[in-house]
């Protein structure tokens, strides 16, 4: 199948109300030997949802140097999180770079390594750790003796994740697309308030982590 031909069924899918795991399901019994990846249908469905309507690809000029720009960085970005796992060639093919380039912007710019079978942050260096000591040190911050894995400090565990637990409560879901395709859903529809508050609630708690000399902040 010719990519703009699967473009035009992903988008049909998606105008149909279809979620991203439904529509590549139906692409691969239809289409079992040349249906598109995964990550080509998780792609174009970011695409349209964030407003996107043509399927033909954008003018790129060929130059390795404006190949890297902020919008293909993000792109590559957005498609690592969402499937950590992702090959190269699956990357060159949903954003429309060489294979090369794919990996410049992963190792290079997002600075991430294949750990296993996954795409990970790589960890500092000894030299960036005793920059960041050194500039610690300038900005006059104090270190307070707290585990590096604080769900108390965390806006994610703190504030994100119970209220999307009571969301998903009593849901049934036939597969892992449909959670991601809900858990976005859920994240989409919440206003930017939502998660200043989450944020400015930190305040709060950092205040009382110092008090504890850097104890669990209770609720």
């Amino acid at each position: 199948m010719e990519k703009q031909e699967y473009r035009i069924l992903i988008k049909h899918c998606f105008l149909m109300g279809k979620t991203s795991g439904q529509s590549l399901k139906w692409l691969q019994k239809c289409y079992p030997t040349s249906a598109p990846s995964r990550t080509t249908v998780y792609r174009w469905f970011s695409e349209f949802k964030m407003g996107r309507t043509s399927t033909e690809d954008a003018p790129r000029s060929g130059r390795p140097k404006e190949a890297t720009n902020a919008e293909i960085v993000k792109q590559v970005h957005r498609i690592v999180l969402s499937d950590r796992k992702v090959k190269l060639r699956e990357l060159t093919e949903a954003v429309g770079i060489s294979k090369e380039r794919a990996g410049y912007i992963l190792h290079d710019v997002l600075e991430m390594k294949k750990l296993l079978t996954q795409w990970v942050p790589r960890l500092l260096t000894i030299d960036q750790k005793q920059q960041l000591m050194v500039k610690l040190d300038q900005l006059r911050f104090e270190l307070v003796a707290h585990p590096p894995y604080s769900p108390d400090l965390a806006p994610s565990d703190y504030y994100l994740f119970p209220k999307l637990k009571r969301w998903l409560r009593g849901k049934r879901f036939t597969s892992n697309e449909e959670v991601i395709a809900e858990t976005e859903a859920y994240f989409e529809g919440l206003d930017v308030s939502y998660y200043r508050k989450g944020i400015e609630m930190l305040e709060n708690r950092y205040t009382k982590c110092i008090a504890l000399e850097g104890n669990y902040v209770e609720e």
